[in-house]
């Protein structure tokens, strides 16, 4: 193909950009155009294409000429700004893990806020209940107060009543005086009564001792059983008042008493086991007995009305008789 005859292409438009730090320069589309011949449309676009490339080098050259300074400081200052942005990211990035680990905490807190509440509960119920408790503490309290003003008035009360209890035992010792004499009385009223009884049955009292002395003779052994049937004995003497009360209620006549003894050679006892006094008993005796005539007289009566009237005779005598019966004081 011969060079004034090249074949013309159609030269697409320069079209740039500024990406911070980059120029970029590219077609632009241009617009569909109307079909031209082909002779025609050859000359034309290389025209345009070179016109265009001109334009589009002037242009770059102004504008590196004009603004790539301010192109240059607009990018310096993206940068810094961007670093900024980039601090800022760290920054919140660092505050979004101190978030995270916050917002652990916050939840931690909360489950503590929780526990603490539910303890507050309790403690809550528990205040009420000691509520509860103080109200009636406090009754009580009440209660306990009312009760102590009544032991102060008793306590002033106290003085009086033991004046009066001072009074009161002195009556009452009175009365158990009273109640002793009462008693002593009552006692001695029975004696008597007892005493009475006895006599009016025949019998006489002489010092603590009952005495029937009888009007029927009777040998020494038929007098004993007659004595035993009223729960006594023939009398035994123990004292010099007693022989003096017996001789002289016999009035001289013969009266069997309880000394016997067993044979010949026998010792003298009282049927009534009381010990026998040889000693004091000398003394009754008349003066020669016991003579034991016949060797039969094992038996003892008062004869005479004297201190020494007591004499041995034989027990199958029939005698007059006394028998003796101990009082014995009866309770109340």
């Amino acid at each position: 193909m011969p060079q004034g005859e090249m074949k013309e292409q159609e030269v697409p438009d320069a079209h740039f950009t500024v990406d911070k730090q980059n120029i970029s320069l590219w077609p632009r589309d241009l617009p569909s155009k109307p079909d031209l011949s082909p002779g025609l449309r050859k000359p034309l676009t290389a025209r345009v294409a070179f016109i265009c490339l001109s334009l589009v080098l002037v242009t770059s050259i102004v504008l590196q000429a004009v603004f790539y300074p301010w192109l240059l400081g607009k990018i310096s200052d993206v940068k810094r700004d961007a670093q900024v942005l980039r601090g800022h990211v760290d920054n919140f990035s660092n505050l979004s893990s101190d978030l995270l680990s916050k917002s652990g905490r916050v939840q931690v807190a909360e489950v503590q806020i929780q526990m603490v509440n539910a303890s507050l509960n309790r403690v809550q119920s528990q205040i009420l209940s000691l509520g509860a408790i103080v109200e009636r503490a406090s009754a009580q309290i009440q209660g306990l107060t009312r009760n102590w003003e009544e032991v102060d008035h008793l306590n002033a009360q106290i003085p009086e009543v033991k004046r009066d209890l001072d009074k009161a035992s002195a009556l009452n010792a009175k009365v158990r005086g009273l109640q002793s004499s009462l008693e002593n009385l009552s006692k001695l009223l029975k004696g008597q009564n007892d005493i009475l009884r006895m006599v009016s049955q025949g019998w006489k009292y002489f010092k603590e001792n009952f005495y029937y002395f009888s009007h029927t003779p009777k040998t020494w052994y038929s007098a004993e059983q007659f004595c035993i049937s009223r729960k006594a004995h023939l009398t035994s003497v123990t004292s010099e008042s007693e022989q003096e009360f017996l001789y002289k209620t016999t009035d001289g006549l013969p009266h069997w008493i309880g000394l016997t003894k067993a044979g010949s050679e026998g010792n003298w006892y009282w049927v009534d086991e009381t010990p026998f006094n040889k000693q004091q008993s000398g003394r009754f005796w008349i003066p020669g007995e016991p003579n034991n005539v016949g060797n039969n007289e094992h038996c003892v009566n008062i004869r005479v009305s004297s201190l020494q009237s007591w004499n041995d005779a034989s027990c199958d005598d029939k005698l007059l008789f006394i028998c003796k019966q101990p009082y014995t004081h009866s309770d109340l």
